[in-house]
């Protein structure tokens, strides 16, 4: 699931500076990152503006960016760690965010995104390739167990298996990076 040639020309035309392979790559994915930021958030207005905010900082550092797995799973990753963060700082959230991850050991506090994505990434990777694909549907693509099944010529329980398999050994792998890498990205 690497980049598509639109995707790998359009981020080196966007290294380059060019105004116009940014507004083309904002066009395809502005719609579906702000759907992948209301599942999770229920104001409109902060969903755009941490959409905005993802937009942004691409543009801010287009000649750093180097996306060596998927556009569009990079895009929507930078999306959930944003949404992770806004959910993070508001204080009714923090009870069931305490619920959530007790007991986990917190990272530093001053990772950049970069970094954790190319954590998570190798991690993902040393997942069997038929679990990345199913995490991927599921986390990445937003897709319920019964449409990855569908897609895939599967059965249902398979998939389920698969996800509690895949999120069983992210955790383990990341679990010193737990809650800030799982958070914004078992989020769903």
């Amino acid at each position: 699931m690497g980049c598509d040639d639109t995707d790998i020309e359009l981020m080196r035309r966007l290294s380059q500076d060019d105004p116009i392979a940014f507004k083309e790559i904002f066009e395809k994915y502005w719609e579906a990152l702000l759907a992948s930021a209301l599942k999770r958030l229920a104001s409109q207005e902060v969903c755009e503006d941490i959409v905005q905010e993802v937009f942004a900082d691409i543009w801010r550092r287009r000649a750093l960016i180097k996306i060596t797995a998927n556009l569009k799973v990079y895009l929507h990753s930078a999306v959930k760690y944003q949404v992770f963060k806004a959910v993070e700082k508001n204080q009714q959230s923090r009870s069931i965010y305490d619920e959530a991850f007790a007991g986990v050991a917190v990272v530093q506090d001053h990772l950049d995104f970069d970094e954790l994505y190319n954590i998570f990434e190798i991690a993902l990777h040393k997942l069997p390739e038929r679990q990345q694909l199913i995490f991927k549907m599921s986390r990445f693509e937003g897709l319920k167990s019964q449409e990855i099944a569908h897609k895939l010529n599967l059965s249902e329980q398979t998939i389920f298996n698969n996800l509690h398999k895949s999120l069983r050994t992210l955790r383990s792998e990341l679990k010193e990076y737990a809650p800030i890498v799982l958070g914004f990205t078992l989020l769903h």
